[in-house]
C-alpha cells in the first residue's frame, strides 16, 4: 500500500524505503522485484562514480539528498494526477536521474538548481549524440525517459525546493504526454501457428520421453557423486546409464522424435529446457498472462470451478497479476485454461520437482544455472526476462525449425503470445488460426460465460483494442477499394466516394462516425468481410452475429453480406487451385468430384468479379468529366 508523507517528512533519515532500507542508506535494496526481474536492479547503489569523486562523498551530500528526496517522492507522493511508481519503474528512472548527475558533474554543476533550461536542452543533445553497444543511435523511447525526468524533476520542484529547476520545455510542461509508441507486435499467423503447434507437440508424449531420461540421468548422477566420484568421472557414468534409453514415435509419425543414444548430460539438459521454452508458449499464447505472471505460478495452480448454469466444469490457472497490482506481492487471478495448459503445468510440475525439493520452493519455473545435471553446489532460481528471449529466439526457435517470415527470423518476445491471444479473442471471426482454433475457442466461450469473473481488465482492454482496430482497417479498405467482389462488395463499390483514393483524413473521419454513430457490424475472416444484417445472413446468424457454425466460403459466396477485396484474391485463388488438382485423382468419388467442382465455379465467381470491379473502375477514371 503506497502512503502519502507530509513534505517536511520526506527528508527524515529514518523513512523506511523498503522492508530491508531506510532513506539514509548509500544502498537501497527495494521490495518490488517480480518474477523475471534482475534482482541487482532493485538495489540502488547511491555510491556511484561521478567527476572528482563519488557521489556519496561529503562534499555532494545536500545534492545527494536531493536526488534521494527526488526519487522517494515520486513513488510515495507523485505530482498531481500521476500515477504511484512501481519499484520497477523507479529503478528506470534512477538509472536515468544516475546518468543525468553524472553529466551536470562532468560540466561543473553541483545542484539541481544550476539546471537551467539552456542545460537541460544541452543534456538532451548529449543523449542524442549517445549510442548503444551495437554503435547505433539510442532508441527515441529512452531519449522519451530523459523528457520525462527533467519535467517530472520540474513538477517535484515545486514542492521540493531541493530539487527546484528552470521549466525545461516553457508552455508545454502543463500539457507534456508522452507520444503513442503503438504496440509490441503480435505473432503473425505464419509463424504463431507451427510455434504454437511444436510447442503443443513437445508437451504430449514427447514430455514424458524427456521427463524420464532426465530422472533417470539425475539418479545415475547423484549416485555417483554419492560413491565418491569426481563430476567429470560421473558424467561418464551418467552416459553409461542412459545408453539404452530410446525415444518414443509419435502419433501419426514413422520414426522416433528424437535420435538416439544419448551421448552427453549436456543434450539431457537441452531436451529439459526446450521443454521449459514449450510449456511457456503454451501458456502464453493459449492464456494471454504476462511473463511476470507465468514465471511466478507454483505448484498445484491449476483448479476446477462449475459453470454458472453448473453443467460444466472449467479448469482455471490461479497466480497473480504485478503490473497494476497495488502492492508488489500482485493480486489474485484465475485465467481460463484450455487441457493443453493444465497439461503444460502438470509438465512443470514434474520437471520442477527436483528443484523445488532441493531448494524448498514452491515456483514452478526454477531453473538451474548449469548446463548439465544438478550438482550438488547447482544456483537454482527463476530465470529473468531476458533469458527467456534468449531462449526463444536463438535455442527453441531453431530447435523446432520455426519458419522464416518474409525471408528474415522473426523475433519473438515475452509479450507476444498475451498480444497473439487478444487478438484471436478479439476477431469477430477466428478462422486465421485454424491449428489454435479448438484450445482458443474454448476459452473464448468460458469468457463469455455468466460465471466467469476476471480481473486483468487491461488484457479485456487489449482484445476491445484489436476488434476495433482490425474493424477500422477493414472499413478503410473497403471504402478505397478499387477492387471490390461479393454482393455486399458491390453494392459498397457502387455508392462508396473514396473508392481508389487514399487512406486520407476524409476517409478516416467517415470510418470514425460509422463506429461512433451507427450500428454497423463487420465480421471478418481470411476469405472476406462480412457486412452483417442478420435478415440477410446466408449462415443463419443472431443478434449477435454470424453463425461461425454454418459460415464457409462456400456460404459466404452467395450471401448478400459478403464483400471480398484484392487482399482476399490469394485466399481464392488457393482454394481453386485445391480443387483442380483433387479433380485431377483418377480415384476420387463421384460426390467429391462434384463439391470439388462447384468450390472451382464459386472461386472463379470471386475472382472475375474482382476482375471486373477493377476494370469498371478504371473505366470509369477514363471517362471525360
Amino acid at each position: 500500500m503506497i502512503i502519502t508523507l507530509p513534505h517536511e517528512a520526506a527528508l527524515a533519515p529514518d523513512i523506511a524505503i523498503s522492508s530491508r532500507s531506510r532513506f539514509s542508506d548509500s544502498i537501497w535494496h527495494l521490495d518490488g522485484l517480480r518474477p523475471g526481474g534482475n534482482r541487482s536492479d532493485f538495489s540502488l547503489d547511491w555510491d556511484f562514480a561521478i567527476a572528482a569523486g563519488r557521489f556519496t562523498d561529503p562534499g555532494f551530500a545536500p545534492w545527494c539528498e536531493a536526488a534521494k528526496t527526488f526519487l522517494w517522492s515520486v513513488k510515495v507522493d507523485p505530482p498531481p494526477g500521476r500515477k504511484h511508481l512501481h519499484d520497477g519503474t523507479l529503478t528506470s528512472l534512477f538509472k536515468a536521474l544516475r546518468l543525468l548527475i553524472r553529466w551536470m558533474a562532468d560540466q561543473g554543476y553541483r545542484r539541481f538548481a544550476e539546471l537551467d533550461r539552456d542545460a537541460s536542452g544541452w543534456f538532451l543533445a548529449a543523449m542524442a549524440a549517445r549510442r548503444n553497444a551495437k554503435g547505433e543511435a539510442i532508441a527515441s523511447s529512452t531519449m522519451e525517459l530523459y523528457r520525462r525526468l527533467l519535467v517530472l524533476i520540474y513538477l517535484q520542484g515545486a514542492r521540493y525546493p531541493t530539487v527546484a529547476i528552470d521549466d525545461p520545455f516553457p508552455g508545454v510542461t502543463g500539457t507534456f504526454r508522452t507520444r503513442d509508441r503503438g504496440w509490441l507486435p503480435y505473432t503473425p499467423d505464419a509463424i504463431a501457428v507451427p510455434l504454437v503447434s511444436s510447442a503443443l507437440r513437445l508437451i504430449g508424449p514427447a514430455a514424458d520421453d524427456v521427463i524420464a531420461l532426465y530422472r533417470q540421468a539425475q539418479d545415475a548422477y547423484d549416485a555417483a557423486l554419492g560413491s565418491g566420484l569426481s563430476q567429470t568421472r560421473a558424467c561418464f557414468r551418467v552416459v553409461d546409464a542412459i545408453a539404452a534409453f530410446r525415444f518414443a514415435t509419435l502419433p501419426g509419425e514413422d520414426a522416433p522424435w528424437q535420435a538416439a543414444p544419448v551421448t552427453s548430460t549436456k543434450r539431457v539438459r537441452q531436451l529439459v529446457d526446450r521443454l521449459y521454452d514449450a510449456c511457456f508458449v503454451v501458456i502464453a499464447y493459449l492464456v494471454g498472462a504476462r511473463v511476470s505472471e507465468i514465471l511466478g505460478l507454483q505448484v498445484g495452480c491449476i483448479e476446477h470451478h462449475a459453470s454458472a448454469a453448473g453443467d460444466e466444469r472449467f479448469a482455471y490457472l490461479v497466480g497473480r497479476i504485478y503490473k497494476t497490482a497495488h502492492g508488489h506481492h500482485g493480486d489474485a487471478h484465475r485465467w481460463v485454461a484450455p487441457e493443453p495448459v493444465v497439461r503444460a503445468i502438470a509438465v512443470m510440475e514434474r520437471l520442477s520437482e527436483p528443484l523445488r525439493r532441493r531448494s524448498g520452493r514452491s515456483d514452478l519455473w526454477l531453473m538451474t544455472s548449469s548446463t548439465g545435471l544438478m550438482g550438488p553446489a547447482v544456483e537454482i532460481d527463476l530465470p529473468v526476462v531476458s533469458t527467456i528471449i534468449h531462449r526463444l529466439n536463438h535455442l527453441f526457435a531453431p530447435f523446432i525449425g520455426l519458419p522464416l517470415h518474409e525471408g528474415e527470423p522473426w523475433h519473438l518476445n515475452t509479450h507476444q503470445g498475451r498480444k497473439t491471444f487478444a487478438r484471436f479473442v478479439g476477431k469477430r471471426d477466428r478462422t486465421g488460426l485454424h491449428a489454435l482454433q479448438a484450445h482458443l475457442g474454448h476459452v473464448s466461450r468460458v469468457m463469455t460465460d455468466r460465471g466467469y469473473v476476471g480481473t486483468d481488465f487491461t488484457l479485456d482492454e487489449l482484445i476491445d483494442r484489436h476488434a476495433q482496430d482490425e474493424t477500422r482497417a477493414a472499413l478503410e479498405e473497403m471504402l478505397t477499394a478499387s477492387s471490390l467482389g461479393g454482393k455486399a462488395g458491390r453494392t459498397i463499390a457502387a455508392r462508396s466516394q473514396f473508392r481508389g483514393r487514399t487512406r486520407d483524413g476524409d476517409v478516416q473521419a467517415y470510418v470514425d462516425f460509422l463506429m461512433a454513430e451507427t450500428d454497423l457490424r463487420l465480421g471478418i475472416c481470411d476469405w472476406g468481410y462480412c457486412v452483417y444484417r442478420s435478415e440477410t445472413s446466408a449462415c443463419f446468424g443472431g443478434d449477435g452475429g454470424p453463425n461461425p457454425a454454418l459460415r464457409t466460403e462456400t456460404t459466404c459466396s452467395t450471401c448478400a453480406n459478403f464483400a471480398v477485396t484484392a487482399r482476399h484474391r490469394p485466399v481464392w485463388e488457393a482454394r481453386r487451385s485445391r480443387n483442380v488438382k483433387l479433380l485431377d485423382q483418377p480415384a476420387l468419388d463421384p460426390g467429391s468430384r462434384a463439391l470439388a467442382t462447384a468450390r472451382i465455379a464459386e472461386c472463379d465467381r470471386i475472382l472475375v468479379a474482382l476482375d471486373h470491379s477493377m476494370r469498371d473502375h478504371h473505366g470509369s477514371q477514363d471517362q471525360p468529366v
